[in-house]
């Protein structure tokens, strides 16, 4: 999509690396508290996988976390794929496209790790499992309009993330036609405003780094509608269920602010002032230009440390942040 048609007045920065992704549209991470109190639009990359088939939902079905059956026509379901022993190989949200097939939206760098697992299992079914992330742009609508604007653009593709954010997923021949109506009312924004208000939803990504690396209760997908307990079996479920019903998770995800504008890289280690790495990160934005949030892993019996560091840099102070939803007891 041509973003710089749609805001022609600001300046378009494209990743170096990846041309499908805008890192800003001129702002910087000082600018980032005052967006917070304005509508803003902010371009979200994201991948996405299409199942087809008469065997689609049966095989999705008995691959994922959640319940396709409580799937709607006009709605969205979050989910998890598993590996045998319960580790999480990615994350998605999945819909029904216009022909009724399932369209799955997850992070880029693990579409193919998803296929590839998908396809190791689909031999026996009727179903085709292909990438489409080109037919689609995703961005995320975020502050005090925000509820009306997404609703606005297009209602069937919206869903919420967090506390005023919403996510929404357009085909990319109409998202054009559908943000032109509203755009002049919004503030633009990159990717790094996208990655700050997924980590404030307390939602984590897996991406290719983390893949293989966290069970389900770890990055709290038990406190956000990702699994469903009363559907049957489906690949890691045995692994699922043990922990959630003798209660043995030992650790969880917190949202940190760290007053340092340095990013740790994905799961890197946590070092408290004893000098015990008591966690791991597993996702990081920078908040400001004097600081950053994070999702980070940490032992429960841990967590009330004041300092902390990664690799080899200075301790420096934390704030704990309330996550946005309540955790199982």
């Amino acid at each position: 999509m041509d973003w710089q048609q749609l805001f022609p007045t600001y300046s378009i920065a494209i990743d170096s690396k990846n041309s499908a992704v805008v890192t800003s549209f001129g702002e910087s991470p000082i600018d980032y508290p005052a967006l917070h109190h304005k509508t803003v639009v902010s371009t979200n990359h994201r991948g996405f996988i299409k199942l087809c088939g008469p065997d689609s939902e049966k095989f999705l079905q008995g691959q994922v976390t959640c319940d396709l059956n409580q799937l709607g026509a006009d709605a969205s379901l979050n989910g998890a794929h598993l590996t045998p022993k319960g580790r999480i190989i990615f994350l998605f949200s999945v819909s029904r496209d216009s022909q009724g097939d399932l369209l799955l939206e997850t992070h880029p760098s693990v579409v193919e790790l998803a296929m590839a697992s998908f396809k190791k299992y689909s031999v026996f079914f009727k179903v085709d499992i292909t990438e489409v992330t080109n037919q689609f742009i995703n961005f995320l609508v975020s502050g005090p309009d925000a509820g009306t604007v997404a609703d606005d653009i297009n209602p069937n593709t919206s869903r919420p993330i967090g506390a005023g954010a919403y996510s929404l997923s357009l085909h990319a021949n109409h998202a054009h036609e559908c943000l032109s109506s509203v755009c002049a009312d919004l503030i633009p924004a990159g990717q790094g405003y996208s990655d700050l208000l997924r980590i404030r939803s307390g939602m984590a990504d897996v991406i290719a780094e983390s893949s293989d690396t966290f069970i389900v209760q770890m990055i709290n997908l038990d406190a956000q509608n990702y699994i469903s307990f009363k559907k049957g079996c489906y690949t890691g479920q045995e692994i699922v269920a043990r922990a959630h019903y003798r209660g043995s998770v030992k650790r969880r995800m917190y949202i940190l602010k760290l007053a340092t504008s340095t990013l740790p890289t994905i799961g890197e280690g946590l070092i408290n002032s004893e000098g015990k790495v008591i966690g791991t990160v597993a996702n990081a934005a920078l908040g400001s230009d004097k600081s950053i949030e994070i999702l980070a892993i940490l032992a429960i019996k841990s967590a009330d440390c004041a300092q902390i560091k990664f690799a080899e840099k200075e301790f420096v102070e934390l704030t704990q942040v309330p996550l946005p939803y309540e955790m199982p007891e």
